[in-house]
């Protein structure tokens, strides 16, 4: 028998214990089941049960946003925007809702690999270590190539390479380089500035899509929301579009200008033209004119654009009160996209927007990424000799002919967190700790420092960054040391700790935890505007864009993806699954052409294509569509790797195959097309197939003339879900009584842009799984929330989105019809779903005029250990099981009980959903319908551009839509 104790055996055998034990690869709980069960020191701030939030600073992009992180009995759950950070103000992009997706990405590195004979084999730290630093101490010439970094981490790899007569680059695959060389040549400034899009009136895209993945989208995208909302008292602001293909950024201007590929150069040529001829500049660029005509003649005239638009857009433009230019696409590099970078700069210098809304003192941290001559002669010089450290970044992915180049190096190490394509080629891969779990620090523009902290324990065998480089410096025999200090320190953090501690002692460090970083030095208007350094003898590239004679031939436009930006989070389901804002297409990429070229090569919608240029070629299916112009095909960036995990693998194409050639007419490259074969898997999978509204005025605009005029309170007759709203002549059953609160929404479309934020957040609060490509091909999307983009009535080229989830009917379709009750009306106004009555009939959805009910096909396998990232306050569903949303109920009853346990009454703006918490443009007020004094109850019986969607049916929906503003132009 045994000698297993009482003790033991109630250990073993309680609930929660069976699953420790049972699950031995689970190094969190290896490591932690002996500090589990005592708790005789429990964590600091940390109770059972209870949610913790952490502030740190957002990594899946280089715009540097706040975040906060819930925290929930040892494991980060959800991730928010800090309110009180200046980039982002409390909101989220989709990228920054899947951060803890990466977290917990069943593919990540979970230990240490050497790659020898082409193989990986498991190592560790010991060996790791100890083999690259001795190749160190033999001569070996320590190169770093990493992902931006700034203050702490950069210090330390500066001083790592400096130690080892070495070099430090920072890579993006998207530095923008254009704009950075044109600031050089007119102001002696080779930076990405700050655009103040919000104090702006006018602003003047060239194919720059700051909504999206330019620069600072989050920050763009809250600024113009504010910049383009309808305001009673003021003129309507304005921004206009130009470049080849509808972007989501595009489509929310109030004018699209479809030119071909490097062709909005020659538009914002022309408009400088204009102003600098009609005198309507405020700086004198007369010496310029030689220039731009040698620039004109020699690339052609201006695309078919009447000359009355442009003359309107030159005029608006310089007469505005705070006019901004934007130069794009973020993508581009070469003398096409330098000339509308320069174009751009001398148009916002012309009508004095320098100094106003472009500031030179506020450069952003992507002004210290690598270009294109220091990248390629990086790469060039690796020898035998040298170490190259890769770190967290990808450019066997992303840079056409890198791999190669790479294998030259003596030893190539790998740091990063995800098995991606540069990993698979290391001699070394050392896993490092997520964003989410590392200390660290971010300034994406000076005085916003971004502190990072760790939201949890460590899930894997994983080390940070900044430990490895000293750790390795100090067995090489050349320890690090912060500069003003004589010993090394103990560890990163504490490196870390010491620069923040410096100015303020240990309160500065508490201090900066607490709030997420420190902001409060940032300059707080822009600086004096740089002197013109130029004189006039500008060059620009002479050659125009190569003729293409033939069908067959077209010029490219790759442009990236809202949801994966450089194809570093494309293993995420939950992103892979978020549909693109305008094409709605998930799992994949495809080639976006003009119906007539498609007709002239006899290519229909879904058939595979081969696109190729000097540098490759690629496969994707075909999406006829004139969102792109004549002989122009677009490709998103993002897919086709061919390692990073199980949902990356063999989706889609990689377009960056395509770039790297030197095109001096084109934008990024002329190519071909040509029709191929294609098996059923390579079909688009889109969950809108259609942008008509077929006549249901689904989504409305009012005219901002018509609106002008109509005073609060005027506009449309709600049915609102109270009693007041009950009318015995059109009602069958009676009132609803709600004693307490009826809650309610209101979704302002003018501020909606479509980028889908709230649709991810959805996903990560309420445990919505992700069912994979052919469960969605065949109907079965999972998603609460959908942004599907309609087609503005009179504009084939002008989309906007509604955002559509459960509208909590008063009279809602759903509940009569369910035989078991499963769908109820519970005492506060929510349509409730009881999960453990319903027995999957689908008479609900069948009868639900929205079509926003989600059934479970299937029980979704959670991916271990995904299932770490499940919120704890929402049930997980089973197969046979009707969900939808639920405004979030479990936040309700947190602030509800928070409120009784403070004995008050809640107060309005407390329950935020997550959908409304994540937003970037504040499309989402939520509220209490019984409150007269909530902004909600106001927006519902004032707001003139009210309306509640088929309110011919009679459900008394709980969500007011405000219709989007039309501006006539003229």
């Amino acid at each position: 028998m045994s000698d297993m104790s009482r003790r033991t055996f109630l250990w073993v055998t309680g609930g929660s214990s069976i699953a420790l034990v049972t699950e031995p690869p689970r190094k969190l709980v290896n490591k932690l089941v002996n500090k589990l069960i005592p708790k005789v020191i429990p964590p600091e701030n940390i109770r059972p049960g209870s949610w913790t939030v952490f502030a740190t600073t957002c990594r899946e992009c280089p715009a540097g946003c706040g975040m906060h992180l819930s925290h929930r009995d040892g494991r980060v759950t959800k991730a928010e925007g800090n309110p009180a950070h200046p980039v982002n103000r409390g909101a989220l992009c989709p990228r920054g809702q899947s951060a803890p997706q990466g977290l917990y990405d069943p593919d990540r590195l979970r230990q240490v690999l050497y790659r020898s004979g082409g193989a990986s084999r498991p190592s560790n730290w010991q060996d790791a270590l100890s083999a690259i630093s001795t190749r160190l101490i033999s001569g070996g010439r320590a190169v770093i190539l990493s992902s931006l970094q700034t203050g702490a981490l950069a210090e330390v790899m500066t001083g790592f390479a400096s130690a080892f007569r070495g070099k430090l680059l920072f890579h993006e695959a998207f530095n923008y380089e254009p704009m950075r060389a044109a600031h050089q040549e007119l102001f002696g400034l080779p930076v990405v500035p700050h655009h103040d899009l919000e104090n702006s009136d006018y602003i003047l895209s060239f194919a720059a899509d700051f909504l999206e993945t330019w620069v600072s989208p989050v920050s763009y995208a809250r600024q113009f929301a504010d910049m383009h909302g309808f305001r009673q008292d003021d003129a309507q602001n304005r921004m206009v579009y130009v470049g080849p293909r509808l972007s989501m950024t595009a489509s929310n201007a109030d004018s699209f200008i479809q030119v071909p590929p490097g062709q909005e150069r020659l538009v914002a040529a022309t408009l400088l033209k204009l102003v600098i001829e009609r005198g309507w500049q405020k700086n004198d660029l007369t010496p310029f004119r030689g220039a731009l005509d040698g620039m004109l003649k020699g690339a052609g005239q201006v695309p078919a654009i009447p000359e009355a638009t442009l003359l309107q857009v030159a005029q608006s433009f310089a007469n505005a009160r705070a006019p901004l230019a934007l130069a794009g696409p973020s993508a581009a590099k070469g003398a096409v996209a330098s000339d509308t970078a320069l174009c751009a700069a001398l148009l916002n210098y012309a009508v004095g927007a320098v100094g106003k809304t472009v500031d030179f003192s506020r450069p952003h941290a992507l002004s210290r990424t690598a270009r294109e001559a220091e990248l390629a002669a990086l790469l060039g010089s690796l020898g035998a000799n040298d170490v190259l450290f890769v770190h967290d970044t990808n450019p066997a992915y992303s840079r056409n002919g890198a791999a190669a180049q790479l294998r030259r190096a003596g030893t190539v190490v790998y740091l990063g967190t995800m098995p991606d394509e540069t990993a698979q080629m290391a001699d070394w891969v050392l896993p490092i700790d997520s964003p989410l779990e590392s200390w660290g620090e971010y300034e994406p523009e000076p005085g916003v420092r971004g502190l990072m902290q760790p939201g949890m324990g460590r899930i894997h065998d994983t080390r940070s960054a900044g430990d490895l480089f000293l750790k390795m410096a100090g067995l090489a025999r050349r320890p690090l040391s912060r500069k003003g200090s004589a010993e090394p320190p103990a560890d990163f953090a504490s490196w870390l700790k010491a620069g923040w501690s410096a100015p303020g002692g240990e309160a500065a460090w508490a201090g900066a935890l607490r709030t997420g970083g420190d902001w409060n030095t940032r300059p707080k208007s822009p600086a004096a505007p740089p002197a013109l350094q130029a004189k006039g003898g500008l060059r620009f590239a002479a050659a125009g864009v190569t003729p293409l004679p033939k069908p067959a031939q077209a010029e490219l436009w790759v442009w990236p993806s809202i949801m994966l930006y450089d194809g570093r989070l494309a293993n995420r389901g939950w992103l892979q699954e978020a549909p693109d804002p305008v094409s709605f297409v998930v799992w994949g990429n495809w080639v976006d052409m003009n119906p007539r070229q498609a007709e002239a090569l006899g290519i229909e919608e879904g058939e595979m294509v081969q696109i190729s240029t000097a540098t490759g070629s690629l496969r994707a299916p075909a999406r006829i569509t004139e969102e792109v112009g004549l002989q122009t095909v677009a490709v998103g960036l993002g897919q086709g790797h061919t390692a990073l995990g199980k949902n990356a693998k063999g989706i889609g194409a990689n377009a960056f195959v395509l770039l790297g050639g030197v095109n001096s007419g084109s934008t990024f490259a002329p190519c071909r097309i040509a029709k191929v074969p294609g098996g059923a898997g390579d079909r688009m999978t889109a969950t809108a197939p259609s942008r008509n509204q077929l006549h249901r005025e689904l989504l409305q605009a009012v005219p901002v003339s018509e609106l002008r005029v109509m005073k609060p309170g005027e506009g449309d007759r709600l049915d609102l879900p109270l009693s007041k709203g009950h009318r015995p002549e059109e009602d069958m059953y009676p009132a609803h009584e709600h004693k307490k609160h009826r809650w309610g929404m209101a979704i302002d479309l003018q501020r909606c842009i479509g980028c889908g934020a709230c649709a991810v957040a959805c996903y990560a609060e309420n445990n919505i799984p992700v069912i994979g490509k052919e469960m969605v091909r065949g109907g079965r999307e999972m998603a609460w929330l959908r942004v599907p983009p309609y087609r503005m009535p009179g504009d084939r080229l002008r989309y906007a989105w509604l955002p559509l989830h459960c509208q909590h009917c008063d009279a809602a379709p759903c509940e009569p019809v369910c035989p078991v009750f499963a769908a109820v009306h519970n005492e506060e106004g929510l349509n409730a779903q009881i999960y453990n009555r319903c027995i999957g009939t689908r008479y609900c959805s069948n009868n639900c005029p929205y079509k926003v009910r989600r059934f479970n096909w299937l029980n979704v396998e959670w991916r271990k250990p995904l299932d770490l990232q499940l919120n704890p306050e929402v049930t997980v569903r089973t197969r046979g099981v009707m969900e939808k949303c639920t405004f979030c109920v479990q936040r309700i009853r947190q602030a509800e009980y928070r409120a009784s346990r403070e004995r008050r009454q809640l107060r309005d703006g407390e329950v935020v959903p997550a959908c409304a918490q994540t937003c970037p443009t504040g499309v989402f007020t939520f509220g209490d319908l019984l409150d007269p004094n909530s902004r909600v109850s106001r927006l519902a019986a004032t707001e003139p551009r009210r309306y509640q969607l088929l309110h011919e049916l009679h459900t008394k929906p709980a969500v007011t839509f405000l219709r989007r503003v039309e501006v006539e132009l003229g």
